[in-house]
């Protein structure tokens, strides 16, 4: 089933505006993935679509029809929690049952359902266990039993994973990625977790601000992000953000040292420009003019990150190979050598200048040294 929203907006109070304005297509059997920080709106859109609060304006469409005002009982949707919301004292079946014989399931409906999704989590071994002999994963995924097992066609998941240790993490995503194929369902799923979203969505929306700020696949959200804020949330580790300003017809300098041709004139102005750590170079130790100072030196196996500042003061962070052997306070010669993004001072994106090796300003690292 799809679901369609059509300008919602949620207010508490006439000035106090929780979303506005949020408009997206989800098609049948995608995988819909909500990110954001904390406080930005997503659970709050998840449990507008769910019916669990009230939408203050604009219209939801489920498979064509509109929910807008229908009972949750009648939006046919399922939920995961953050928190699994088990009952302690039944079983692993009896839990996966329990919505269904609420709802008065012919009793061999239940039982075949029940099989199925206990089944499809791969729990047959564990189905008469109450969930306190259960590890966190396997609570997650009696939740996700009792969700297939009620056979809504949408699944709003909030958070799912949030409780789960990181190796837990990554399995559990590619199982219920697996399984959301499996099935066919239509998933929405919210997170705070860049990573999960980029590993498992179809389609991300980024939320901050109380409005979207994106809406598009992973590589589009990664490779063409619309602003500031998409650009540094998404990638790790983070996009430095560098202060520009125009120097020549066609040159931006960047923090008082580095420079970035551009492939058209830009009009006098401020600007900042994104570049991620991997698309700076490092000369090797004692060539060239040093423009950046170590500050603190991160291993993470199969690469150094850097975290240093610019001849300006400006921070910065940048990857390096494991084998040379940087120590905080070391100077280094920093230089452009893959994509970086021009943002106007609202931070919206005005357009990539595609990678070139492109040194530091030489005047300016001279006068450093």
């Amino acid at each position: 089933m799809s679901i369609e929203l059509n300008a919602l907006g949620k207010a508490y109070t006439a000035d106090n505006w929780v979303l506005q304005n949020v408009t997206a297509h989800i098609e049948s059997g995608e995988f819909f993935a909500i990110v954001g920080p904390s406080g930005c709106g997503k659970s709050t859109l998840l449990r507008m679509i769910a019916g669990l609060i009230p939408i203050s304006t604009g219209e939801l469409q489920i498979d064509g029809k509109v929910a807008t005002d229908l009972p949750p009982k009648d939006r046919q949707l399922t939920m995961v929690f953050q928190s699994y919301a088990l009952f302690p004292f039944l079983s692993v079946t009896d839990n996966v049952a329990f919505g269904l014989k609420a709802r008065k399931f012919p009793a061999k409906e239940i039982e075949e359902r029940v099989t199925k999704a206990i089944k499809l989590v791969n729990l047959e071994e564990f189905k008469d266990r109450r969930p306190r002999d259960l590890s966190g994963g396997q609570r997650q995924r009696v939740a996700l039993a009792r969700a297939i097992a009620s056979d809504a066609k949408v699944c709003l998941m909030d958070e799912p994973l949030s409780n789960l240790d990181a190796q837990l993490r990554i399995k559990m995503r590619t199982e219920l990625r697996n399984l959301q194929q499996e099935l066919g369902l239509t998933v929405i799923y919210v997170t705070h977790d860049q990573v999960e979203a980029m590993t498992m969505a179809d389609h991300i929306m980024v939320l901050h601000d109380h409005k979207i700020q994106q809406i598009g696949t992973p590589l589009d959200i990664y490779n063409r992000p619309a602003n500031t804020f998409v650009a540094s949330f998404f990638g790790t580790p983070r996009m430095n953000l560098l202060p520009a300003r125009v120097t020549a017809d066609r040159e931006l300098t960047l923090a008082d040292t580095l420079k970035l041709a551009l492939p058209k004139p830009l009009p006098v102005a401020d600007y900042i420009v994104g570049i991620r750590p991997t698309s700076l170079y490092l000369l090797p130790q004692g060539e060239g003019e040093p423009n950046a100072q170590v500050k603190t030196v991160e291993y993470l196996g199969a690469q150094i990150l850097l975290e240093a500042e610019l001849s300006d003061g400006t921070p910065i962070e940048l990857t390096a190979d494991p084998d040379e052997n940087y120590q905080a306070g070391d100077w280094l010669s920093v230089g452009i050598d893959g994509n970086a993004y021009v943002f106007d001072h609202t931070g919206e994106v005005q357009f990539m200048v595609e990678g070139g090796r492109q040194h530091a300003s030489r005047s300016h690292a001279s006068a450093q040294a």
